[in-house]
């Protein structure tokens, strides 16, 4: 094992505290404006445990470790400023829909009502899916293995009654197999959540990488066929 001076140490101390600094600061600027309280449901403890995530260091960290790091922490820093409440508009799905439910509702109040408590029980239900990650033994293959087995089981679900238009039951619909009708809307609201969640040049690329497919897919069963 190489030895470091101690030189080295402190220096390597003062860049990790550094970036701890950086973390401590993003997080007291979120809790102290006042636009969080509007347009987020996090909470301070999902705060923290994220920005603790985003710059842990291996004890052997080297200099793109701490490259990475500081750029999770950017990443998540942005992700926290410029956040909405993407569990309402799951809730509230297409907004003509929406309209046109309110409009035909007998009593608006109650409609709103009901709506703001289906916000509340998906965050709850949120929650506590979250809570469960952290406290489990998996890693972060294994977490996400599992809750594409979610996503797989809400999706079948979804197709034995009237499926709501949104940008969440589009990607719970897109996890199961080719074997299921999809509704009519599926590929436009998959396609509006690849382009929201990307960069235009990568969605461009899973785009096109489609296509590609696609078209090799054709042209193998033709020749196949013939």
């Amino acid at each position: 094992m190489t030895q470091i001076s101690n030189a080295e140490k402190q220096a390597r101390f003062r860049k990790k505290e550094q970036l701890k600094r950086e973390a401590d600061k993003i997080f007291y600027l979120w809790v102290g404006s006042p636009m969080r309280y509007r347009f987020s449901k996090r909470t301070e403890v999902e705060v923290r445990h994220s920005l603790d995530e985003a710059i842990a260091l291996p004890s052997d960290w080297k200099e793109e470790d701490y490259e990475s790091a500081k750029r999770k922490l950017g990443h998540y820093h942005l992700d926290l400023i410029s956040s909405i409440d993407q569990i309402a508009n799951d809730i509230d799905g297409d907004r003509v829909s929406y309209l046109a439910k309110l409009d035909k509702s007998p009593d608006p109040l109650k409609f709103h009502a009901d709506n703001k408590a289906a916000i509340e029980n998906a965050w709850a239900l949120a929650s506590h899916v979250i809570s469960a990650l952290k406290i489990s033994n998996c890693n972060d293959a294994g977490r996400a293995a599992a809750l594409m087995e979610a996503l797989r089981f809400v999706g079948r679900s979804l197709l034995s009654r009237e499926i709501h238009c949104s940008q969440a039951t589009a990607l719970c619909l897109a996890s199961i197999g080719p074997q299921y009708d999809r509704p009519e809307w599926f590929a436009e609201k998959l396609a509006e959540a690849i382009r929201q969640q990307m960069h235009p040049s990568l969605a461009q690329k899973v785009g096109q990488y489609l296509i590609t497919v696609q078209l090799s897919e054709n042209k193998n069963a033709q020749f196949g066929g013939e």
